[in-house]
This record gives structure tokens, sequence and C-alpha cells, in this order.
């Protein structure tokens, strides 16, 4: 990612690759099928290729790692989180792709790529969700100067609001490419372009875009919750910090059930918020043993009011609804400490449990896959047409 983006754990927003079933994974199986196309419509023999904000490179190693043509690239990929690089690496070099060239660099300067271009493949994959609306355009507009003639770029950008895929197709255009395809892959949609104009020269120095962080995204916040939120972007946080942080994060169904969405549209549920807490403290504080548990319960209409709103009381019949919930435990200093960050409350101490935002029931701690356990519960337990109400209450 460029130099300007906030300190967010990229290593855990990928692990969603692993989940195929991810929106993350589906964009990833579009990203591969239009790099497959492009190798085969590129002319035979050596091809250069470069990725812009790189990640762990698995736009382009996942392909490369059982292509024909694996042979023919050589590549560049540029990212500036030191440990996705370390991981791009370690793939790079499992696969037996040697000619992969793998840096730590500022991928929103054009120095980056100064020796790798003109490049006959060009990746612009998680940038145009995460800059500025004029940012896309001057991307765009700049990037023939990386190209080689009948260069091919693949790019993605979310569809949520505002949605700028139409606007980028047509910038694309406007700069001399052809469109080879589009797909959509729910929230998220992917596209390919061929340079169908003469590239200009590469030109070094050229500042392409500045990541302009979630925070930026969160105007409709006040300001106490901006920063409260602001520690969830700072990996030297404290627990308390962190906890307070998402305690804080509005409730409610972000787009998408990935971290990535939780965070740039300061919203999430419980399954996601403690499902990406327990990942955070898994990783700074592992010494706290983190351990999700859900709770099969009954939620009746005079708790979902204390909770959540008349809105969402509402939509709870009187007998109540048989839910599932997420919380997370952890151990402190030998003690166990039940920590629900569903909803903001009085201040944590850093050293007693918060009050759970859940009826007594039963409990179950969850094994390695909770998204899978959480859905195996709910399918046992839960009437899915008594929820349905509640769920779009929430979503609302």
């Amino acid at each position: 990612m460029a130099g300007s983006q906030s300190a967010v754990d990229w290593r855990e927003w990928h692990a969603a690759y692993d989940d195929a079933s991810s929106p993350l994974a589906r964009r990833l199986a579009l990203v591969h099928r239009q790099v497959r196309l492009a190798l085969e419509l590129l002319p035979a023999g050596p091809l250069r290729a470069i990725s812009i904000c790189a990640g762990q490179g698995h736009d382009l190693i996942g392909v490369l790692a059982e292509h024909p043509r694996r042979e023919d690239v050589g590549a560049r990929l540029v990212e500036l989180d030191g440990s996705n690089v370390a991981r791009a690496r370690a793939a790079a070099s499992a696969a037996g792709l040697d000619r992969l060239e793998i840096v730590a660099a500022d991928a929103s300067c054009t120095d980056a790529f100064d020796g790798a271009v003109p490049a006959d493949l060009v990746l612009v994959c998680g940038v145009f969700g995460n800059v500025s609306t004029a940012d896309v355009e001057r991307t765009i507009a700049q990037l023939d100067r990386l190209c080689a003639p009948g260069a091919i770029v693949v790019w993605t950008r979310h569809r949520n609001p505002p949605d700028l895929v139409p606007l980028i197709r047509e910038r694309f255009a406007a700069a001399g490419f052809e469109e080879l395809a589009f797909e959509d892959a729910h929230p998220t949609g992917v596209g390919s372009h061929r340079l169908r104009a003469q590239p200009r020269p590469f030109e070094a120095g050229v500042r392409l875009f500045e990541f302009i962080g979630h925070e930026a995204l969160w105007s409709h916040l006040d300001p106490d919750r901006r920063a409260a939120l602001g520690a969830l972007f700072r990996p030297d946080c404290s627990l308390l910090e962190l906890v307070e942080a998402m305690r804080a994060l509005p409730h409610g169904s972000p787009s998408a059930p990935s971290a990535e969405s939780m965070l740039r549209e300061a919203r999430g549920t419980a399954a996601g918020k403690h499902l990406f807490l327990a990942q955070v403290v898994a990783q700074r504080f592992p010494e706290l043993q983190p351990t999700l548990v859900h709770r099969v319960y009954r939620l009746h209409p005079v708790d979902a009011r204390a909770w959540f709103g008349e809105h969402v009381a509402g939509a709870i019949p009187p007998e109540g609804i048989v839910d599932v919930h997420r919380y997370l435990t952890i151990t402190h200093k030998g003690e166990p400490i039940t920590l629900d960050v569903t909803i903001a409350g009085e201040p944590w101490d850093g050293r007693t449990s918060l009050p759970l935002v859940c009826a007594p029931g039963e409990d179950h701690p969850a094994g390695a896959n909770p998204d899978a356990d959480l859905r195996q519960l709910e399918a046992e337990h839960c009437d899915e047409a008594a929820r349905a109400p509640f769920l779009a209450a929430l979503r609302a």
C-alpha cells in the first residue's frame, strides 16, 4: 500500500482469501480469470508485468504458479507492508517463480517502477477503492506511461456508494484503452482494458494517488467517535484502546461480511466485530489466549429495545426469537475476562468483564472456523423465518 496508508493489519485482511465464500476470494477468482485472458492475448515471448500495491501477491503468483507462460513473465510487485512482502516472496519462492521481483516500496509514485517498465501487464487491484475520485482519474490518466504498446491493465473497485465503476470504465476509454472484459463479484467489479493509443514515455517522480485512509470516509460520525476508532489503525495501541475502539464502532451490517467493509463503512455486527478483535488480539497480545464463544439464547423485545432501539425491538414477536450471539473471552493474569464489544457502554476498566449483549443461554466455544460454527448453530437452533425481520431491522 502507499506511504500514506493507515496502519491497518493487512495480513489479517488477506486471511479472507482462504475462505472460498468470502468477497475477497470471489474477487480473486475473477482477477485470476482476467490475468489468464491477458496472458493468452499478449504476444508470444518474454513479458513484463507490474503489480501496484501487490499485497501478498495473490493476484499474479496465483496464476503464474501453474501457467504455461510462467517462464515468459518477469515482474515487479510493489507493496509497502513488510510482512506482506515477506509472504509474497515466500509464495513466489515456493512456486519456483524466480523472475518475480517483490519490493517494499511506495507504489503510489512512479519511482517504484523505474527499470520495470514499460510493462505488458499492469495490475491495479485494491487501489481504486482506497483513494479519492480525483486520484482514480489521475491514476488512469497516467497508466500509459507505465505501459508497453498493447499492454493490458487489470483493475478492481468495490460497487458500494458512490459506485465509481461506470466512471472508471469511461476514464479508461478516454485514456485510449479498449475494454476487454468486465465482471461483478459482489460487492466488487473486476475489469481489464487494453491500451490502443501510443503510450507516452515513462516519467519518474509522478504521484499517482494518495491513500485517504478509512477515517476520511467517516464524516457521518461525531469527532469523539472518529477519534476512538483511530486506535484500530495504530499498531501500538493498548488493549484497552483497542477494545474501546471496537465498542465505538457503530453496530450494523456492512455491505459485505469482511473486515475491509466493516472498517471502511464504520459499522459491524457482533459476529464481525468479535472475529476482527480476536484476530488482532491473537496477533498483538497472544498471551491473552483470545477465544470466540457462541451463545444460543432467546432474544425478547424488551432486551432488543435496550440494546438496539425501538425499531429493532418492533421486529421481534412478543415470545421472542432464538438467536446466536458471538463474544470473546481472554485470560488476563490467570483470570478469565469476557469481552463484548457489540455496542458502546460505560468505559472498560481493563480488568473486569464487560456485560454481554445477550440473555443467558447455552455457550459453545468456537473452533478453527468460527463462521462455519456460527452457521451450524443457527441452522440447528434458529427459525430463519422468525429471525428475518430482526436481521432486516439490524441491517436498516
